[in-house]
């Protein structure tokens, strides 16, 4: 057997990175098993090394390092740092390098080697090309500091395009907007050159896959796409990143893509409209991957009229149906020290409906869902102590026609009662649910409307072909009275959230009178409008991942945002899509979190092994909503209990942070051979910086070591401390933001098998000074939850000239709390806690409720609500007090 488990680097293999000075740093973390706890002193690792892409490699050997203080490890196998199968401690041996390149050099390459003994066969790190590169700094090719013109950018640009430099809405950057002239395309679309990219290193491209969804490809120095792209972003070797976004103009008829071709950046605009139209693409540079993204698209949407007349007066006007709830975000209030204590004026949570614990009939029932099915299903969840909020009847409760075309509005025979009956039926028997949602086809069903039905009889159809097939769709102006009397018909039912799919289909409709119409214009407008008429936008928008959706329904700001549907469907049976469904929709939000719509990452089932927690905690992770479709009577209940979270009002809910989640390099290929990183921020200035680690590499053996690093959190605030805590191990690590410091130091090293993930908190701490100490402290969340600190409504610390300090809290939910308390564990632990002063709901919290862990106190909310028989009162949050001596 290997004794060597893994070898990761940092820098890591298969990225490029840019170098602060011509000093260059290597570490190499050497996992080996329980049995070889020392290295012989034969083992050698070497960094083999080249510069300027030549030919000639260098070795240079790693030593063992035993200077620095080992970092903690974060195992997910187990709270002991690396316990393997066997109860046995994995070992982990760090080496290290330093040294200085030629002056020369302009860029560096590397991979690793390692050998146990002399004369003995090297054994390589990664694949071939896996090397990772290191830009090292020198003067840019277009000289000083300045971000590069656009011709620096690209070469060979078209001479039939123009080109103007915007005002950017970002700082440090700069955006253009590229311009040509296409012709009416109704055989072939019009072609143009952006040109080819500049030191391009590595390129993320996110390009259509199927019709109606959008996916990721990359790739390195030569730029070639498979599929049509809806965006590019590409490093270039001078450490700036270059955004591409073409608008398709859906009320001009132009659809703008791009293409690639001989290593160029191509555009393809095809023109529907009967005259010639203005296409434009936009450009955005910027130091930051997603600033360059931000660029471009805050450029784009400068340039994309407001809302139509219909939506502005819709807006102004008083209409049916609740009022939006996700007009109110929760914040978290920064950690102060004052002279005194002020509390804001609104305490309450608002609970947003996607906040709720939602279930999805479609994967545990299929078209086959039913009235007596869905109740069964609520009544399993119910047995099994789960309390969803929300409901989603998805596909299969429509009446239709063997062809797959929708006959009426009410409920097939499976709903003998009608719609309303079941929806009525589901909040008697489980009040805990909040709302129902329904699925439905935009253009009614997957093939349209019945033309013998009952809505056939009441609005105007057209007829047209869908992939070789007759189908008839309402047209004209009874598309918006159709979109009218459904959700009409739909909310007076009950429901309070639609699914629309299948939203893409309305493009494959083939016809000379439907291209030159608006239809497509038409159903989005009725889409928007009566969905926020009826139902203040709360909307799934399914199967509707273009550009054509983006820049029309899902860019203006002033209504509520609906849901975006942001990847392909989650399948179960399919063991190769788990990783590619984490990893599509980490990627697709480089672009779909700019839209004023909340990215969607699709239903899981929990009983799924080895994926499920994987899926479970993206999808907590990644700031949409939460959703499962297990099958009745079959649930994981150690992942559930990390998912939802009880209010104090007897609901289940999801903590969900406030932004959604990004990856920390864009650039990041699934066949990377490395963790995948995630980005996300919950509350307010001040607030907590959430890191996610995903290890979801196609070999089902792969293993990671790799430091976590201060620099890996964003939005950190100034001159603060914090402390960083895994979510899988406990394990805590201090650190500062202090300006005087330019370090980048390793807090703790993770290490991931193969569908393993861990969640990091940096959460900031308020330092108490006494005449004899002083400590650190604030709370990190709850702890029994995936995203924990997305409980803590607001935290605040006073530090009074005399007597205790007072650390306030609220907390959205019930679970176990934790509080880091620097100096906890040197100062006894829980004999430490006795001489705090702590309460809930200004009683006295039991002794029984706390406990402790290294230096975080834990408070288990559940048994001191229950111990001390507490009740939600006019606000549904729980108040917590601690009194530091």
């Amino acid at each position: 057997m290997d004794r060597i488990i893994s070898v990761s680097l940092d820098p890591p293999l298969n990225s490029v990175s840019y170098a602060k000075s011509r000093v260059l740093e290597f570490d190499a973390f050497v996992v080996t098993t329980p049995e070889l706890q020392e290295l012989p002193p034969s083992f050698e690792i070497q960094i083999w090394w080249s510069t300027n892409d030549k030919e000639e490699w260098i070795a240079s050997s790693l030593h063992l390092n035993r200077a620095r203080e080992p970092l903690r490890l974060c195992s997910v196998a187990s709270a002991d740092a690396g316990v393997g199968a066997s109860g046995k401690q994995n070992h982990i041996h760090q080496f290290s390098i330093s040294f200085v390149p030629p002056y020369s050099a302009s860029s560096l390459q590397f991979t690793a080697r390692y050998r146990f003994e002399e004369n003995t066969d090297w054994t390589w790190c990664g694949r071939i090309e896996t090397n990772g590169v290191i830009e090292l700094s020198r003067p840019r090719r277009n000289g000083g500091n300045a971000a590069p013109n656009l011709h620096d950018l690209f070469s060979e640009i078209s001479t039939d395009l123009e080109a103007s430099e915007l005002v950017s809405e970002v700082p440090n950057s700069r955006a253009w907007k590229v311009s040509g002239l296409s012709a009416p395309s109704l055989t072939e679309p019009t072609r143009a050159a952006l040109g080819k990219p500049i030191g391009m290193q590595r390129y993320l491209s996110l390009v259509r896959i199927q019709h109606s969804w959008m996916g990721p490809r990359h790739g390195t120095k030569d730029f070639f796409i498979d599929r049509e792209s809806f965006m590019v972003l590409f490093q270039r070797e001078d450490g700036y990143n270059v955004c591409v976004l073409p608008l398709s103009n859906l009320k001009n008829h132009l659809i703008f893509y791009l293409q690639s071709g001989g290593g160029k950046i191509l555009f393809e605009v095809s023109n529907t409209a009967s005259g010639h139209q203005t296409f434009s693409a936009f450009v955005g540079v910027s130091r930051d991957p997603m600033q360059a993204v931000q660029t471009a698209f805050y450029s784009l949407r400068s340039n994309v009229q407001t809302l139509s007349p219909y939506s502005s007066q819709l807006l102004n006007s008083a209409v049916p149906g609740e009022s939006s709830d996700q007009s109110v975000e929760p914040t978290v209030q920064p950690i102060v020290t004052s002279g005194g204590l002020s509390r804001p004026v609104n305490g309450t949570w608002y609970e947003q409906w996607l906040d709720c614990m939602g279930f999805c009939t479609w994967n545990s029932m299929g078209i086959d869902v039913s009235h007596d099915k869905i109740m069964t299903a609520l009544q399993s969840l119910e047995d099994a102590g789960i309390r969803v909020g929300l409901v989603i009847i998805d596909d299969g409760w429509q009446p239709t026609d063997s062809n797959r075309r929708l006959l009426a509005f009410e409920a097939n025979e499976k709903f003998p009662n009608g719609l309303k009956f079941t929806v009525d039926s589901i909040k008697n028997k489980f009040p805990y649910v909040k709302h129902v949602a329904v699925w439905h086809a935009l253009l009614g069903y997957w093939h349209g409307i019945s033309p013998d039905g009952e809505i056939a009889k009441k609005y105007e159809l057209t007829k047209g072909r869908l992939y070789n097939e007759d189908v008839y769709v309402v047209s004209g102006d009874s598309i918006k009275r159709f979109y009218d009397d459904y959700y009409g018909f739909l909310s007076s039912s009950g429901i309070t959230v639609v699914k629309a799919d299948v939203q893409m289909h309305i493009y494959d409709l083939e016809g000379d009178h439907i291209r030159q119409s608006d239809i497509y214009k038409q159903y989005q407008d009725a889409l928007k409008l009566q969905s926020m008429r009826y139902f203040s936008r709360r909307i799934i928008y399914c199967m509707a991942m273009s550009p054509q959706y983006y820049y029309y329904a899902l860019i203006q700001t002033n209504y509520t945002k609906p849901v975006l549907r942001n990847s392909d469907d989650f399948f179960p049976n399919i063991p190769s899509s788990h990783h590619w469904h984490v990893y599509c929709n980490a990627m697709n939000n480089t672009l779909t979190s700019l839209l004023h719509a909340v990215p969607d990452w699709d239903m899981f089932m929990t009983t799924v092994a080895p994926y499920s927690s994987m899926h479970a905690a993206s999808r907590c992770f990644s700031g949409g909503p939460v959703y499962i479709t297990d099958t009745p009577g079959f649930h994981d209940m150690e992942i559930l209990s990390q998912i939802q979270a009880e209010t104090t009002r007897g609901t289940s809910v999801c903590l969900r942070p406030s932004r959604q989640a990004l990856a920390l390099d864009p650039y990041f290929n699934l066949k990377d051979g490395r963790l995948m990183y995630l980005t996300n921020f919950y509350g307010g200035a001040g607030g907590f910086s959430l890191l996610a680690a995903f290890n979801i590499n196609e070999n089902d053996n792969a293993e990671f070591v790799e430091p976590i690093r201060r620099s890996m959190f964003s939005a950190l605030a100034t001159d603060s401390e914090y402390v960083v805590f895994s979510y899988k191990t406990g394990n805590t690590a201090e650190f500062s933001t202090s300006s005087n410091s330019s370090d980048d130091p390793a807090l703790m090293l993770t290490q991931l098998k193969t569908n393993e993930w861990d969640i990091f908190t940096a959460a900031p701490l308020a330092v108490v000074k006494s005449q004899f100490k002083t400590t650190k402290i604030g709370a990190i969340g709850v702890l029994n939850k995936i995203t924990g600190a997305a409980a803590i409504q607001r935290q605040q610390i006073v530090v009074p000239v005399t007597g205790r300090a007072l650390l306030d809290i609220d907390v959205k939910v019930l679970g176990t709390l934790g509080i880091y308390i620097s100096e906890l564990s040197a100062s006894g632990g829980m004999a430490a806690i006795a001489k705090l002063l702590i309460t809930i709901q200004g009683l006295v919290m039991p002794m029984s409720s706390l406990s402790t862990q290294g230096n975080i106190l834990k408070i288990d909310l559940d048994s001191a609500w229950r111990e001390l028989d507490l009740q939600a009162r006019w606000s549904n949050e729980i108040s917590l007090r601690v009194y530091i001596t």
